[in-house]
């Protein structure tokens, strides 16, 4: 284990290039690292929400809202280890704000269906994710998209994004029963049966993706959109797809 959350971090520029163009293992996180699933899950949060509001005379969408927003974080503290699918966690969610507001759950199951209909026409890939994902896969190297959530959602995820082609493995915290803080990383390493030092791992979230695969002694890379582009930085910083893409080809 490194002592360090960043302590495998290369020292220079050149260094994280040599690294990126020389790893065989490419690691990504999935939620709004390879696509927009806040926006996604947002709109069919909304939609289904709408719905019940129109059912129920009394209850405004904005206090459906808040109570969905609520258990939300309730029920996603354990990073989906449990091992249920998306459609227990799903009913379980929307079961809970009908019931703070006693309403009927005759709807239930029609706002289920809703859901993973809207989810599904609104899933979208970040700009570049196809491209970079193809080329990675035409160099020669493997991808495992490491991930928290439900199996069987990010399956179909990835399906609907049409990227599940280029993905060697999926490592759900739902499959390996640990979350990204807890082990997963590690999980990931002994599955493959692989060194630390062959993977870089690419995701959006500090404390999610970059401390525990760092601590793992994996070179990890941030994803911020909104942060200008900067290799030297610690951890390392690309605000685009395409710009990754440009770094990891061998030639």
């Amino acid at each position: 284990m490194c002592s360090s959350p960043y302590s495998s971090f290369p020292a220079t520029e050149e260094q994280v290039r040599v690294s990126l163009r020389t790893k065989s293992w490419f690691g990504f996180d999935l939620d709004d690292t390879l696509h927009e699933f806040r926006a996604a899950s947002r709109a069919a949060t909304t939609h289904c929400l709408a719905l019940a509001a129109q059912d129920s005379p009394g209850v405004s969408l904005e206090a459906l809202r808040a109570r969905y927003q609520e258990v939300l974080m309730q029920g996603t503290s354990n990073a989906f280890v449990d091992g249920k699918t998306s459609h227990d966690y799903r009913r379980e969610r929307f079961s809970a704000t009908l019931d703070h507001f006693e309403l009927s759950h005759e709807m239930l199951d029609g706002l289920l269906a809703s859901y993973e209909r809207v989810l599904s026409e609104n899933l979208t890939l970040k700009p570049g994710a196809l491209s970079l994902l193809a080329a990675i896969k035409s160099s020669g190297r493997k991808i495992a998209v490491i991930t928290e959530g439900p199996q069987d959602a990010q399956e179909r995820a990835l399906r609907d994004l049409g990227i599940d082609r280029h993905v060697d493995l999926l490592a759900t915290t739902n499959r390996f029963g640990v979350s990204k803080t807890t082990g997963l990383f590690k999980k990931v390493l002994d599955h493959l049966s692989i060194e630390s030092h062959e993977v870089v791992y690419v995701g959006d979230s500090v404390e999610r993706d970059i401390v525990p695969a760092t601590v793992e002694g994996i070179f990890a890379i941030r994803f911020h959109e909104g942060q200008p582009f900067r290799l030297t930085l610690n951890p390392a910083v690309v605000n685009s797809l395409e710009v990754l893409e440009g770094l990891v080809m061998p030639f």
